[in-house]
């Protein structure tokens, strides 16, 4: 079992401060589309879900990486403290930029969708798709040719 000098465990705690203001971060990411199209019971479920695994996966690797495979409760501490912090004095910001990001996302697919049913009215309006169909309908008849009576 290697021992951390008092530097050493002071860089990890600053660390897990890091770490929590990142698990606050996924979980903004994750509540902000929730909040911008009203998820259902069973998408804010996977969401949840998908945030716990990422949580876990995330103080997993810190552990294996940062702490050296040895269990700290102050790696714990600090990831919660970072956490709190963040949730304390940026989420809002944060929150209000995500969202503001999807209704923006929103607002331009509705346009594009909204251009292109304009454009395909105005064009099935235009005398030239008229004729276009009129051209169609003549190449689409069978030649007099291969009628049933066969070439003479």
């Amino acid at each position: 079992m290697e021992v951390f000098s008092n530097q050493e465990q002071l860089r990890l705690f600053l660390q897990s401060i890091l770490l929590g203001v990142g698990i606050g971060a996924v979980y903004d990411l994750l509540r902000a589309p929730r909040r911008v199209f009203g998820f259902g019971w069973l998408a804010t479920a996977v969401c949840d879900a998908l945030f716990w695994l990422v949580l876990l996966a995330a103080l997993f690797e810190f552990n294996l990486l940062f702490a050296m495979g040895q269990s700290r409760y102050f790696v714990l501490a600090g990831a919660a403290g970072g956490a709190v912090l963040y949730f304390q004095l940026i989420s809002a910001a944060v929150l209000a930029v995500l969202e503001g990001v999807l209704r923006g996302i929103v607002q331009l697919i509705a346009g594009l969708c909204w251009l292109g049913r304009t454009i395909r009215q105005r064009w099935r309006q235009s005398p030239l798709v008229g004729k276009i169909r009129f051209f169609a309908k003549k190449f689409a008849k069978p030649s007099s040719i291969f009628r049933g009576k066969g070439i003479k």
